[in-house]
């Protein structure tokens, strides 16, 4: 099974967005049965109408392809209130929910405080990754960290090379901190071209410093970690204690039976002392 995470959805999709998304999707089913996320950001806090405008992409063309519903939220100011909580409804209409983090202390709040699936970076900036004690808070409650490889080959302006040196500096500090755990590789892909076959994921892994394993881990079972966490934060939308009216009638009737044979004790011994 191949998985990409990442296709980017826009808000408003045109007639040359779905001739591009159509063509992405072309590309990942002529490689093998494949699970992807439909991804739309947005700048403003997680609602249920902010999940709307993903639709699936001819699903009986691509029957080889399980399109999933993801909404990253852009985060520039962590005291803004996003509605990143458990208790938000929103959440079972999304398959996976990630922040993107503007800067460093942002991704540290994140790791700490959001309810989410997945922290994804844009690698191509400075001081974007958090720091071991934090990235070890994201992992205990199960988030996980996203490398988007595609960011890498986009078109610039940079002259000075500056995109390309921050975004491998990111990610060695990322597997350094992480120490390999708790990653996963999505495109990101803006075109075709962009989707990367898993044996270059894997290369791309172990020139990251990854190890065998970890890269296995990244390209394939990681996912299905991620997903699994995914389908837990969504069914967990408000967690509330049962309350069993009949269990609480049985109990009440007991209680009344027990009473009327301490009753009746109580008489019989009377009367018999009389």
């Amino acid at each position: 099974m191949y998985y990409d995470l990442n296709i980017p959805y826009p808000r408003e999709p045109e007639r040359e967005d779905l001739d591009r998304l159509n063509a992405i999707l072309e590309r990942v089913q002529s490689i093998q049965r494949a699970t992807i996320a439909l991804n739309l950001t947005i700048n403003e806090p997680f609602t249920r109408q902010s999940v709307e405008p993903l639709q699936s992409i001819r699903t009986s063309t691509y029957k080889d392809i399980k399109q999933l519903r993801r909404v990253t939220v852009f985060v520039q100011d962590a005291k803004k209130n996003l509605q990143l909580v458990y208790t938000n409804p929103a959440h079972p209409h999304v398959d996976i929910l990630a922040v993107r983090p503007a800067n460093a202390d942002i991704c540290r709040h994140a790791c700490q405080t959001y309810d989410i699936d997945l922290i994804s970076l844009d690698c191509t900036n400075k001081f974007q990754i958090p720091n071991h004690a934090s990235f070890g808070v994201a992992k205990s409650r199960g988030i996980f960290f996203e490398i988007c490889y595609g960011q890498i080959w986009r078109p610039h302006t940079d002259k000075e090379g500056f995109r390309e040196t921050n975004f491998f500096g990111n990610v060695k500090r990322l597997v350094e901190t992480s120490r390999g755990e708790n990653l996963i590789f999505s495109s990101e892909a803006l075109k075709a071209l962009d989707i990367r076959r898993p044996s270059d994921l894997k290369m791309l892994g172990i020139m990251f410093g990854l190890t065998e394993r970890q890269v296995e881990a990244a390209t394939s079972y990681n996912y299905r970690r991620l997903l699994n966490k995914a389908e837990t934060r969504r069914a967990t939308v408000l967690g509330a204690v049962r309350f069993d009216p009949i269990a609480a009638d049985e109990s009440n009737n007991r209680k009344r039976k027990t009473e009327e044979e301490e009753k009746s004790e109580k008489t019989k011994k009377a009367k018999a002392a009389s």
